[in-house]
C-alpha cells in the first residue's frame, strides 16, 4: 500500500515539494501504523519468548511490587512508563511499542529535515521495512523505547535545546543500559560544540534514580551495584568480532544492510573531504549520527568477542539505533544519486528502492511463523486452556516465562508461581501446587531432566504434549505435574544424618548411626540448605534455625577454635545479611558432642532470586566433626 501511494505522489514530480512531502509522510506513517495496529490485535506472537514477556511482566504488575520501578535489569525507566500501559494486557503493550516505532520513524524525519539531509522523508521507510522492527516491536520489549529516547535527545540537540537535550539523555541508561555508550560519545560532542556547563547534567538521571533508590536499597550507589552488566566476567560465552556485522540480515534483511554500507561509504567519504577542507560535515551529523551508530557497533561486538559485561550476541539490541542507521541509509542514497545529473529520474529511481526495501521484508517475514507463538508456548497455551480451571488457587512451578502471561499469573508472587528448581531444594512446598516442566527454560536453564520429575513419588504426571512445526524434529515438550499433598512439609528444610554420604564421612567419631561429617582444612563447608527468600514470606515473620551436633577432640582449645554456625542472605550472589556465630566457647568440654542451635529472622527479599544460605563454616585448619544436622523453618503467627 505504501509503495502504490508512493509512485502516486512521485508521478511527473521533478523534485518533492515541501508539502507533498509532508503528505507522504503522514500517510505512509499513518497507513503502517495501522497495520501494525491490526497486527498487535489479531498476531498471537510475543516477540520472543523471553524477555519480550518478562519486561511486560515487570510492568504490569510493578504496582503490587513497587521494588520493580527498581529493578535494574527491567530498566527503571521503561518500568515507570509502561507500568500503567501494562494494565491494559499484552496487546496494550504491543500498541504502545507500536507508538515508540512510529515517533522514532517522524521524529528522525524531523532530524535529517534539521541536518539538511537531501531526500529526508526517505528515512522513514527502512524503519517500516526492517524484519526486526515489526516482529520485536510487537511484544515487551525496551528496544523501542530507547529508539524512540534516543532519536528524540538527538532532535533537541539538533535544534539547539542542548540542555533539554543532556537532561532528557541522562535518563537513557534507565531505558536501556546501552545508553552509557552514547554518553561516551555525547561527552565527546559537548567538549566539541563547546557545551562544557551542559556535561554536568548527564549525571541527573543517576542522580534522580540513586537517590529514589537509596529508600529501598539502602544503599546510595545501587545503580551500580545493582547493575546485572557491571562484570568483566560474562554468563553468556563468547564469539567472534564480525558475529553481528555477519548477523545484521536479522535486523534489517537483506537488503536494508547494502544500503546502509553505503551510507557508511559515504560518510567515511564527505569526512575525508572534510579533513581536506573541501566538503562540509557538521558536527551534528559526524557524533551524533555517525559517530553514535558506529560507537553502539564498535562497543557490542568489543563486548561479545571478549564475553565481557554479560553480552549474549543478541541482534535484537541494534533496534535501538535503526532510527540513525535509517539517516545513514538515506546518505547513502543521496551518494548513489549524485552521479545521476538527470535529477527528473531521482525519484523514480527513489521509489523503485522503496519497493525492493518492501519486497525483500515480504520474503523475510512470515506472519504464520515470526508473528504466531513458538512451538513450545503453544504446548503451554494447550495444556494451560485443558486444565487451568480444574486448578484453580494452586501455586504453579514454571521457569518459562510464557505460563505468566497465558494464566495472567503475578511471576513475583510466591503464592501463585515459582521455579522448577525449588522443588528440589528442600523448601516447602504448598500442597496444591502444580509444575509445568518444558523442554528449554526448565531443561537448559535450570538443569532439572524431566526424569527428576517423573522418577520423584512426590509428583504425579498429568500430560506431557509434543508440538512444533513440521520441520522441527524434536518437537517442543512441556509436562503439566501435580504434586502429592501427602507429601507437603511445612517446616523441615534439610535432615542430615550423613549415613549415605560417603565422601568427607567418618566412621569413628559418630554421635548417632555410622557416620558422622567430618571437616577440616580440605572441606571447611558442610553441607547446607539455600532457598529462595520469597518462599518464606507467605506468612509473617518467617524465622530460619540450623541445629546439628558438633564434636571438638581433646586436644583442640574451644576458646579458640574458629568454626561458625552461619544464616547468610545473598542478593545477586553477594550477602546483603551474613550472621555467623561461633561454636565453641570458653568452658567447653572437649572430646564431648555439643548440641549447637541457631535461628535468625528471615529477612524480605529485594530481587526475586535473593536467597538464604544456612551451613556449618570451619575456617580452623583443625578436625572437628557434626552429626545429625537440621535446618527447619517456623513462624511465630
Amino acid at each position: 500500500m505504501q509503495v502504490l501511494i508512493l509512485i502516486a505522489v512521485l508521478r511527473n514530480m521533478p523534485i518533492l515539494e515541501k508539502k507533498k512531502e509532508n503528505l507522504l509522510v503522514a500517510i505512509s506513517l499513518f497507513l503502517f501504523t495501522m497495520t501494525m495496529i491490526w497486527l498487535a490485535f489479531t498476531t498471537k506472537g510475543t516477540g520472543d519468548w523471553g524477555d519480550a514477556i518478562y519486561h511486560y511482566l515487570f510492568s504490569r504488575f510493578a504496582f503490587a511490587h513497587p521494588e520493580n520501578f527498581l529493578n535494574h535489569w527491567a530498566k527503571p525507566v521503561f518500568v515507570l512508563l509502561t507500568a500503567p500501559v501494562a494494565q491494559g494486557g499484552f496487546i496494550a503493550m504491543k500498541v504502545f511499542n507500536v507508538a515508540l516505532l512510529v515517533g522514532s520513524s517522524w521524529f528522525a524525519w524531523r532530524v535529517g529535515k534539521l541536518l539538511a539531509v537531501p531526500n529526508a522523508w526517505l528515512v522513514v521507510f527502512p524503519l517500516m521495512t526492517a524484519p526486526m522492527n515489526i516482529s520485536h516491536t510487537l511484544s515487551g520489549l525496551t528496544e523501542p523505547m530507547f529508539a524512540f529516547w534516543l532519536i528524540v535527545g538527538i532532535y533537541w540537540f539538533v535544534k539547539e535545546k542542548p540542555f533539554s537535550a543532556v537532561l532528557w539523555l541522562s535518563f537513557l541508561p534507565f531505558v536501556r543500559s546501552e545508553g552509557l555508550i552514547v554518553f561516551c560519545v555525547v561527552l565527546i560532542y559537548l567538549v566539541l560544540k563547546n557545551w562544557w556547563k551542559y556535561i554536568p547534567v548527564l549525571a541527573v538521571g543517576h542522580l534522580v534514580y540513586s537517590l529514589v533508590g537509596y529508600f529501598y536499597y539502602q544503599d546510595f550507589l545501587w545503580v551500580f551495584t545493582k547493575m546485572p552488566y557491571a562484570t568483566v566476567k560474562g554468563a553468556y560465552g563468547s564469539g567472534e568480532f564480525w558475529h553481528y556485522a555477519n548477523k545484521m540480515h536479522q535486523v534489517m534483511g537483506d537488503f536494508l544492510p547494502i544500503l546502509l554500507l553505503i551510507g557508511l561509504l559515504a560518510g567515511a567519504i564527505r569526512l575525508v573531504k572534510f579533513w581536506l577542507k573541501k566538503d562540509t560535515f557538521s558536527i551534528d551529523e559526524l557524533w551524533l549520527i555517525y559517530g553514535v551508530s558506529v560507537a553502539f557497533f564498535l562497543a557490542h561486538s568489543i563486548f561479545w568477542r571478549f564475553g565481557i559485561f554479560n553480552s549474549f550476541g543478541l541482534t535484537r539490541v541494534f533496534m535501538g539505533v535503526l532510527p540513525l542507521y535509517a539517516l545513514i541509509i538515506v546518505q547513502g542514497v543521496n551518494l548513489v544519486l549524485h552521479p545521476i545529473k538527470k535529477t527528473t529520474i531521482h525519484l523514480p529511481l527513489i521509489g523503485l528502492l522503496v519497493a525492493t526495501m518492501f519486497f525483500y521484508l515480504d520474503k523475510k517475514i512470515d506472519l504464520h511463523f515470526h508473528l504466531a507463538p513458538t512451538s513450545s508456548q503453544k504446548g503451554q497455551n494447550e495444556l494451560i486452556e485443558k486444565y487451568a480451571s480444574q486448578y484453580e488457587g494452586y501455586t504453579y512451578y514454571f521457569d518459562a516465562i510464557h505460563p505468566s502471561l497465558a494464566l495472567d499469573l503475578d511471576w513475583f508472587d510466591p503464592n501463585k508461581h515459582r521455579y522448577t528448581p525449588q522443588l528440589f531444594t528442600g523448601e516447602p512446598i504448598p500442597s496444591k501446587s502444580l509444575v509445568l516442566w518444558d523442554d528449554w527454560f526448565s531443561l537448559d536453564e535450570s538443569n532439572i531432566p524431566l526424569e527428576n520429575l517423573t522418577n520423584d513419588k512426590r509428583f504425579r504426571l498429568i500430560e506431557c504434549l509434543e508440538t512444533g512445526y513440521d520441520w522441527e524434529h524434536p518437537k517442543k515438550k512441556n509436562c503439566l505435574f501435580e504434586f502429592d499433598s501427602t507429601y507437603a512439609n511445612a517446616t523441615m528444610l534439610l535432615d542430615r544424618d550423613f549415613e549415605t554420604r560417603k565422601k568427607w564421612t567418618d566412621t569413628t567419631i559418630v554421635k548417632s548411626g555410622a557416620a558422622s561429617f567430618r571437616m577440616d582444612k580440605q572441606q571447611e563447608f558442610s553441607p547446607g540448605f539455600t532457598g529462595w527468600l520469597s518462599s518464606f514470606h507467605v506468612v509473617k515473620e518467617p524465622v530460619i534455625r540450623l541445629s546439628c551436633w558438633v564434636y571438638l577432640p581433646e586436644n583442640i582449645n574451644p576458646a579458640t577454635h574458629a568454626a561458625k554456625a552461619v544464616i547468610s542472605f545473598e542478593s545477586n550472589y553477594k550477602a546483603v545479611a551474613y550472621h555467623a556465630k561461633p561454636i565453641f566457647q570458653e568452658g567447653d568440654q572437649r572430646g564431648k558432642w555439643k548440641r549447637i542451635v541457631y535461628e535468625q529472622p528471615i529477612i524480605k527479599n529485594t530481587l526475586m532470586n535473593d536467597v538464604v544460605r544456612v551451613y556449618i563454616w570451619n575456617p580452623d585448619p583443625t578436625t572437628i566433626y557434626i552429626d545429625d544436622m537440621k535446618v527447619d523453618w517456623y513462624h511465630t503467627e
